[in-house]
């Protein structure tokens, strides 16, 4: 069952539904911990949350289940590597058919440093320097558009590059810079699409909420040709839970950008107003509920 924007309130009522534990505006009850919390009361789990709220554990009878950090315990441990890592989801996607925004490996581990330049330079023109305007230089293992930089030139990308070797034990990855018109966030439970959002960005070019961007709820029956990609993506990773993040580009063409293998609908995206907080309720109530 997916969740829109018509359907969170539709859901509200039902008795398959958790209650509304929402009657307080403030903002400290809107970590992960505070949904699991509420999920796990109505569903008969007993939760408690270690080493500050970064590790949850959620126990019912004799099973027990460790959220850590926004990552769930529902994937595989193959899955969700190759959600972690963004080469391997576009290495993966792309052999199987599917579009996704190109991710060049750069590994200097082990190479000399002329050899790192040259390969920093080959990933540079296959990602389309000098002819783009810029490519795009991420960690990748990274999350919520940290360390995500844009280059125009081979210097300041050799630059940046140096700077994200140093700081990830000598590896990322290099992307085509492509002018977006939208991106859209796909959350997959179980082959189903449970939310889409779009990401609508603010002065920043980047599209994650982190840098200022604004979550907005969108209809799962009017998206349907993007949720269709999204769960063809997770189908092929083999993941049962995970955010799909796709784009659109100038040309109106979508691809895949990342599968992400954690789950954040706390503080950034709950603090948009109740129905954000109710949809985020509602889904973190089936994730939990998904673990049965």
């Amino acid at each position: 069952m997916g969740l829109g924007a018509e359907e969170a309130s539709k859901l509200a009522g039902s008795a398959e539904q958790p209650r509304d534990r929402f009657g307080t505006g403030d903002p400290a009850l809107r970590d992960i911990g505070y949904f699991l919390k509420c999920a796990a009361k109505d569903l008969g789990w007993e939760y408690q949350a270690l080493r500050g709220g970064w590790l949850h554990e959620l126990q019912k009878g004799g099973t027990k289940h460790f959220v850590i950090g926004y990552s769930f315990p529902h994937n595989s441990n193959t899955a969700a590597r190759v959600a972690m890592d963004k080469v391997a989801t576009y290495t993966v996607l792309s052999a199987a058919g599917i579009d996704a925004v190109q991710h060049l490996l750069v590994l200097a581990k082990g190479r000399s440093r002329r050899e790192i330049r040259r390969l920093c330079h080959d990933r540079l023109e296959l990602a389309g320097l000098p002819a783009a305007s810029y490519v795009v230089l991420k960690p990748v293992t990274g999350s919520n558009g940290l360390d995500v930089e844009r280059a125009g030139t081979f210097r300041a990308a050799q630059k940046k590059l140096d700077l994200l070797l140093g700081r990830y034990d000598g590896v990322a990855a290099v992307s085509p810079y492509l002018e977006l018109r939208r991106e859209v966030r796909v959350i997959v439970l179980d082959g189903r699409p449970l939310l889409v959002f779009e990401k609508i960005r603010s002065a920043d070019w980047r599209h994650n909420l982190a840098f200022g961007a604004a979550p907005n709820l969108l209809s799962v029956h009017e998206n349907e040709h993007v949720i269709a990609a999204a769960l063809d993506a997770c189908e092929v990773i083999g993941i049962r839970l995970a955010a799909v993040d796709l784009v659109e580009a100038r040309d109106r063409s979508w691809r895949i950008l990342e599968v992400n293998e954690g789950i954040n609908l706390a503080s950034r995206f709950a603090a948009q107003g109740a129905e954000y907080m109710r949809a985020a309720q509602i889904s973190y109530h089936a994730i939990v509920r998904a673990l049965e």
